[in-house]
C-alpha cells in the first residue's frame, strides 16, 4: 500500500480511472441498455410495463442502495479486494438468468444477485478515482464515467445483435461471461492512504456531533458505535449533504424513466427495432464526449461547480418535456444529442459535489448514501412511467412527469446557493474571514476596497517582499 502526504493527481491515478471507466461499460452501461431486454421481457412473460420495469429498476436499485455496504467492506478489507468479489457475483447472477421461467426469476438474479455484485464494483472504483485526485478530481471523474456512453453506443446494438442470435437467453449467457472481467478491473485498485485526509471546515460542526454521538452509542453498545463508524450514518445530519442528497433523488427519479421506456416509446411511434435500439447508442456517443469535457471545463472555468451542475438538469428537464413532441426518428435523434449533451453536464459534478459536501476523509460513506438516495429513485422511477402508460396507453406522461421530478430538484439545490455580500481578500488571493474556503469552489471574487484618505500614510511594507527585491 502506498503512503502520501497528498493525493498524487496523476501516476497511477490514470490506471484507477481507466478501471473506473471498464466499471462502468459494465455496470452503468448495461443497465442503460437494458431497455432492448425490456421490450423482450414484457413479449415473452405478457407482463404488464409497470410489472416489466422492476427487472432493471430492482437490478439498478440493489445497485446503488448497497453501495454503504460496499464502503464498509472497502473499510474493512480494501477496494481492490471488494471490487473482485463483485466482478465473480455479478457474473454469476446473469449466469443464473439462463433459467428463468417468469419476471420474479429475473427480479432475483438478474435485479438483486447481479445488481450487488455490481455495486461492489462501482463504490469502491469511485472512491479510489477522490482518493488518487484533488485539483484534477472533476476531469478524471469524467473520464471515469464517460464509460456508461460508451457502453450505451456499444452494448444496446449489442444486445439486440446477440438476441436476434442467440434468445435473450444465450445473450444475457455471454454478457455473463463479460461481466466476469470486472476482477480485473477490481485488481487495477491499487490501495493508496493519505497520510493527513484533512476534513472539510464546514462539517467540522458535525464531525463534533458524531463524536458525541458515537461516545454515547459506545457507552450503551459497543458494537453500535462499530457500525455507525462503519456505514458513518452521522453523515446523514450534515444539512449540506442531506440538501444535496434529496436533490439527487429527484434528479434520478426523473432521469431513470428514459433508459427503459425509450426504446418502447419509439416502437410505439412505428420505428424499427434495430433504429429504436440505436437511439440511447446515439446518447452514450454524444455523453462519451460530452462528459470528460465538461469535467475538464468545470475545473477550468471561474464558475462554481454547483452552478454548471444546475444549467445541466434544467437542460436535461426541457429534453424530457421535447421528447413527447418529437413524433419522427430524425426529431428523436436531435432529443437524445441534447439530452446527452445536458447530463453529460451534471454527471461529471455527482461525485466531485458529494465529496464537497461530506469531506475528503468521509468521500467513502458519502457516495454509498448518495447512491442510496439514487437507488430509491431507480427503484421508484422506471415502474412509475410503466404505470402512468399502462393508464394513459402511451408514455408521454411519463416523460412531462420526469421532467417535473428534475425541475424540483433544482428548485431544491437552490439551498446550498451560496448567500451574497461574500468576499476574497485582494492581497492574499485568500478567502477574507467571512467566506468558508470549502464553498468558494476555487472562483476567485475580488472585492473592490476603498483607498485610505490620507495618501502619506501609505506604508512600503509590501516591497520589502523577497519576490518584489528580486525583481528591483
Amino acid at each position: 500500500m502506498q503512503h502520501m502526504d497528498d493525493p498524487p493527481d496523476g501516476g497511477w491515478g490514470w490506471m484507477v480511472v481507466l478501471s473506473t471507466f471498464l466499471v462502468h461499460v459494465i455496470a452503468i452501461g448495461s443497465y442503460r441498455s437494458f431497455g432492448v431486454f425490456y421490450a423482450e421481457f414484457r413479449e415473452v412473460f405478457q407482463e404488464s410495463a409497470g410489472n416489466t420495469s422492476f427487472v432493471s429498476s430492482v437490478y439498478i436499485a440493489t445497485q446503488l442502495m448497497c453501495s454503504p455496504i460496499a464502503s464498509a467492506l472497502s473499510n474493512l478489507t480494501s477496494c481492490r479486494t471488494v471490487a473482485m468479489t463483485g466482478g465473480v457475483i455479478s457474473a454469476v447472477g446473469l449466469g443464473l438468468s439462463f433459467f428463468a421461467q417468469n419476471a420474479v426469476h429475473l427480479i432475483i438474479t438478474i435485479g438483486l444477485i447481479t445488481g450487488f455484485g455490481n455495486s461492489l464494483m462501482l463504490s469502491p472504483s469511485l472512491v479510489m478515482v477522490g482518493n488518487y485526485f484533488h485539483k484534477r478530481h472533476a476531469t478524471a471523474n469524467g473520464i471515469a464515467i464517460s464509460g456508461s456512453g460508451v457502453s450505451l453506443f456499444i452494448l444496446s446494438p449489442l444486445f439486440q445483435f446477440l438476441i436476434d442470435e442467440f434468445g435473450w437467453k444465450g445473450a444475457l449467457l455471454i454478457f455473463s461471461g463479460i461481466v466476469l472481467n470486472g476482477c480485473v478491473c477490481g485488481a487495477l485498485l491499487r490501495p493508496l492512504r493519505l497520510k493527513d485526509a484533512g476534513k472539510d471546515g464546514e462539517n467540522e460542526e458535525e464531525d463534533e456531533e458524531a463524536a458525541d454521538s458515537s461516545k454515547t452509542c459506545k457507552a450503551i453498545i459497543p458494537f453500535c458505535h462499530k457500525v455507525l463508524k462503519m456505514f458513518d450514518v452521522t453523515l446523514l445530519k450534515s444539512r449540506p449533504f442531506l440538501v444535496y442528497s434529496l436533490s439527487l433523488f429527484g434528479l434520478t427519479l426523473g432521469n431513470s424513466m428514459i433508459f427503459v421506456h425509450l426504446v418502447a416509446h419509439a416502437q410505439g411511434l412505428g420505428v424499427e427495432k434495430t433504429q429504436a435500439a440505436f437511439l440511447p447508442s446515439i446518447l452514450g456517443i454524444v455523453e462519451a464526449v460530452v462528459r470528460p469535457v465538461n469535467g475538464w471545463l468545470s475545473d477550468k472555468l471561474p464558475v462554481r461547480k454547483l452552478h454548471y451542475y444546475m444549467v445541466g438538469c434544467v437542460g436535461l428537464g426541457i429534453c424530457n418535456i421535447a421528447i413527447p413532441h418529437s413524433r419522427t426518428y430524425a426529431a428523436l435523434v436531435a432529443c437524445m444529442v441534447f439530452y446527452g449533451i445536458s447530463s453529460g453536464t451534471f454527471y461529471p459534478l455527482i461525485a466531485v459535489l458529494v465529496r464537497k459536501y461530506s469531506g475528503v476523509s468521509r468521500i467513502s460513506g458519502g457516495l454509498g448514501w448518495a447512491f442510496v438516495f439514487q437507488g430509491a429513485a431507480y427503484l421508484l422511477g422506471q415502474p412509475i412511467a410503466g404505470w402512468l402508460y399502462d393508464a394513459t396507453g402511451n408514455y408521454d406522461m411519463s416523460f412531462y412527469a420526469a421532467a417535473t421530478f428534475i425541475f424540483v430538484s433544482v428548485v431544491v439545490l437552490l439551498l446550498l446557493v451560496p448567500r451574497k455580500g461574500k468576499s476574497w481578500a485582494l492581497e492574499s488571493g485568500k478567502p477574507a474571514p467571512d467566506v468558508p474556503h470549502d464553498k468558494c469552489d476555487g472562483v476567485v471574487g475580488l472585492k473592490a476596497r476603498q483607498l485610505p484618505v490620507n495618501i502619506d500614510n501609505l506604508t512600503t511594507e509590501g516591497q520589502k517582499n523577497p519576490a518584489f527585491q528580486s525583481e528591483m
